[in-house]
């Protein structure tokens, strides 16, 4: 029968067609569910990228141009990374200036003293040479001496004052640090003063190279001073891993330490115990330091003597030099 006939062909096309909504339903839920996927991947992504911003370090680049969904999250991302870097920046070059201030009224300070003596040397050889008094000569071997003593006083503190406010932002680099503490090392020993190197294998450290070297000549130079004022004086310098991204490096001597009513003031400007000392050696040790995003610290060492023991991040300094792009980083417009 036609009418039959036609009614079967009619039920088999309702069949089919429902066949095919069931497979387009099932390849759209396959892809919804990839969707899914990929957006919760980059948001985990994007979470990862915002603690690690939190922390300080640098922004790495998406693996490839965010999806729509997340694409305006991440560009929001990114301008707020930007902020913050600029923000670090002006903060950074705030401290800078408050620094060098405070440096400049303890320099002004510092060379008035020495001026005391130079002044009243010379006052006292222009009385004698006006009234022609004969212990003109003999004074004047001795006034000669403390004017050019502390005329040698002035230009240390006004060359360590110099490399102070000079001091440009870190510039970092891969380094291995064993290496260049190796080579600090070698600089100073084979003199009357014991030096060793105990090193561990350790991962690259993001850091200003120059600055690094910098830090661990001015410990080794003060370790040198203090275990020379005790017998069988020695140094040990110490490089090793500090976690999985740290680097710890100390420097210890065999002197008298460093006394209970100076560790307070000691990472201060002119805070010193020498009487030829400026006091900005360790200044300087600690603002690079710090401005590596690490951190140093004083203890007393085993059996007496100083430990200086500084932590310093292998990704480099928190303080980005330049706020991400964001085509770089996301790929939009």
């Amino acid at each position: 029968m036609p009418e039959l006939d036609e009614l079967a062909i009619a039920a088999i096309g309702v069949v089919f067609a429902l066949g095919g909504l069931g497979v387009a339903v099932a390849i759209g839920r396959v892809v919804v569910a990839r969707a899914s996927r990929r957006c919760r991947a980059e948001l985990d992504d994007l979470a990862a990228r915002v603690r690690a911003a939190a922390a300080g370090e640098p922004p790495r680049a998406l693996a490839g141009p965010p999806s729509p969904e997340v694409a305006e999250l991440v560009r929001a991302f990114e301008l707020a990374v930007a902020d913050l870097t600029a923000l670090r920046r002006r903060l950074a070059a705030i401290e800078r200036i408050a620094a060098r201030r405070e440096i400049a009224r303890r320099v002004a300070h510092e060379i008035k003293n020495p001026l005391v003596p130079i002044r009243a040397a010379v006052e006292t050889l222009r009385r004698l040479k006006a009234r022609g008094d004969p212990a003109f000569d003999d004074y004047f071997d001795e006034a000669s001496r403390t004017v050019l003593e502390e005329v040698g006083r002035i230009a240390s503190i006004v060359t360590e004052f110099t490399q102070f406010s000079r001091l440009p932002a870190p510039d970092p680099r891969p380094l291995e640090l064993v290496e260049a503490v190796r080579g600090v090392v070698g600089l100073h020993a084979g003199g009357d003063v014991v030096v060793e190197l105990v090193a561990e294998p350790c991962p690259i450290v993001h850091a200003d190279r120059d600055q690094m070297v910098q830090v661990v000549t001015n410990l080794v130079q003060n370790a040198l001073d203090a275990a020379r004022e005790r017998p069988a004086p020695r140094v040990r310098v110490e490089v090793r891993p500090a976690g999985a991204a740290r680097v710890a490096l100390s420097v210890t001597d065999t002197g008298p330490g460093v006394a209970p009513e100076m560790r307070e003031r000691l990472f201060e400007p002119y805070a010193t115990t020498k009487p030829a000392g400026t006091g900005l050696g360790l200044a300087i040790v600690h603002r690079i330091v710090l401005e590596h995003g690490g951190d140093i610290t004083y203890t007393d060492a085993p059996g007496g003597g100083a430990r200086f023991e500084l932590v310093l991040p292998t990704a480099g300094p928190a303080l980005l030099a330049e706020p991400p792009t964001l085509t770089a980083t996301t790929g939009l417009p």
